[in-house]
């Protein structure tokens, strides 16, 4: 039994920045726009409440801008006061006798049709480098590596600063932090997801290199708002995401369209109940999400909501 780590539960995958190395410098065609630097606070807090008890919820992004600090006096001091922390988020899914549709050896250039190849061997050598490991990756792992390397060429991070900073001041204050990390299944890889999968995950990659310049300016000012704390245009961006994310769970092998959806509703509700059962547990608890999982339309905090719970929204 194979047990495979997925981003099609999540919609939330990031490859680490050294994975290949690159250039550093602003690549032509993207115009230069001025990113937030120095200590900044990010947004503020969901607040969930029942009775006395309250559940605090920060919503994070990445990337953020290469040279902001943050720090956040409100998160700081809820961290102080609260039982435990919750998070980071993570899911995990079991697939029996999953083989990867390249796991003969087949590279990039045997699977992509010859223009989508040539398309990609440009802006590979634009964003990444000609480094030939990239030919060992699945068409959606070099869909995203490449989105990542040309957000760090604009001055995007991927460095997990937030969780430092709380990792510090929940060790000075002795509170406890407890991972959500949740796996699933196992579910029988589906035979006759193959040839779908494959196709979704070349579309996927053709996706991405269609919005790729368009997306570096978006990326941009999502993450200058999530410095900034700017909630109306944060929750703007975040909605513009949706189907993109849906296209990215789609793109992976093993599973079909139905198990993508059941996958990812066990995850949510696996998530809300640890959310519940920390309400219930402590006076006051800090969790700390991916931000599209919180303000997204179908929410966890909408969940909330929805059950009776007292919630509200960040200024």
């Amino acid at each position: 039994m194979t047990t495979i780590r997925v981003c099609c539960v999540l919609f939330y995958w990031l490859l680490p920045a050294a994975v290949f190395a690159s250039e550093m410098s602003t690549p032509v065609g993207v115009p230069e726009e001025v990113l937030v630097l120095g200590e900044q606070p990010g947004p503020g807090l969901w607040k969930v409440s029942k009775g006395s008890h309250t559940l605090w919820i920060l919503g994070t992004y990445v990337p953020t801008p290469r040279g902001m600090v943050w720090r956040s006096k409100q998160v700081e001091a809820v961290i102080a006061a609260s039982n435990e922390v919750l998070g980071p988020y993570s899911a995990s899914l079991r697939v029996k006798d999953a083989k990867p549709y390249q796991s003969q050896g087949r590279k990039l250039k045997e699977v992509l049709p010859r223009k989508v190849y040539a398309r990609w061997r440009s802006l590979r050598d634009k964003y990444i480098g000609d480094d030939p490991e990239t030919e060992k990756l699945l068409p959606t792992a070099a869909a995203l590596l490449l989105r990542s390397r040309a957000y760090e060429r604009i001055g995007l991070s991927y460095g997990d600063d937030v969780w430092r900073r709380i990792y510090q001041v929940a060790g000075a204050n002795a509170v406890p932090i407890r991972r959500l990390d949740y796996e699933m299944g196992p579910v029988p890889s589906d035979k006759g997801s193959s040839r779908r999968s494959r196709e979704n995950s070349v579309k996927y990659l053709v996706e991405t290199m269609d919005r790729l310049e368009a997306d570096m300016t978006q990326a941009r000012d999502r993450a200058n708002a999530w410095a900034l704390g700017d909630m109306d245009v944060l929750r703007t961006l975040v909605d513009a995401d949706a189907s993109y994310a849906q296209s990215l769970a789609y793109s992976w092998p093993f599973l079909s369209q139905e198990q993508v959806g059941q996958l990812q509703l066990e995850a949510e509700n696996k998530l809300l109940s640890a959310l519940e059962r920390a309400l219930n547990r402590n006076e006051t608890t800090l969790v700390v999400l991916p931000i599209h999982v919180v303000s997204r339309g179908k929410s966890v905090v909408a969940s909330l909501r929805a059950a009776g719970y007292g919630v509200a929204e960040p200024r």
